[in-house]
């Protein structure tokens, strides 16, 4: 692969682990909070917690590949701040790369890989999501809960 270079990525239809139709019902793009490798989870946690503190209902965390991990992690913490609701999904997607030749008379190379995605709803109250859905979690008991003065994270 020294002879070529990565020129582009698309995305092919994602191949669904469980009920196709849950990713959809959940999900709502103001809010998604797509979670990423690179970004901080501080940062994702207060803009949760702000989401919740403005009115909303729920909040869709959605992560890829190496980024599950930090939304899990991010998903536990915010329930230990508010009683959440939670509904998980798992998918795969296939990724498509494309590779352009340096060299003439080379032919463009794809390569397809798969690549996990999570999208975990995490909701205020149980209207907004299925309770009867294999990837859903009750909200942790009120000893298990810290009191969040929103207040505090608004600033």
């Amino acid at each position: 692969m020294d002879k070529y270079r990565l020129v582009g990525e698309r995305k092919a239809v994602a191949a669904s682990s469980s009920d196709p139709d849950d990713h959809e019902k959940y999900c709502c793009d103001e809010c998604e909070v797509r979670i990423t490798q690179q970004g901080k989870p501080r940062n994702y946690i207060s803009y949760a917690m702000n989401l919740f503190a403005n009115g909303s209902e729920k909040v869709v965390l959605k992560a890829m590949g190496r980024a599950i991990n930090k939304a899990v992690t991010i998903a536990e913490i915010l329930k230990r701040k508010l009683p959440l609701h939670q509904v998980n999904c798992l998918t795969s997607s296939e990724i498509i790369d494309v590779f352009e030749p340096l060299e003439e008379g080379l032919d463009i190379v794809e390569s397809k890989r798969y690549v996990s995605c999570m999208t975990i709803t995490l909701s205020t109250t149980d209207t907004c999501i299925d309770k009867t859905s294999i990837g859903y979690q009750p909200p942790l008991s009120d000893d298990e809960i810290r009191d969040v003065d929103y207040a505090t994270t608004q600033k």
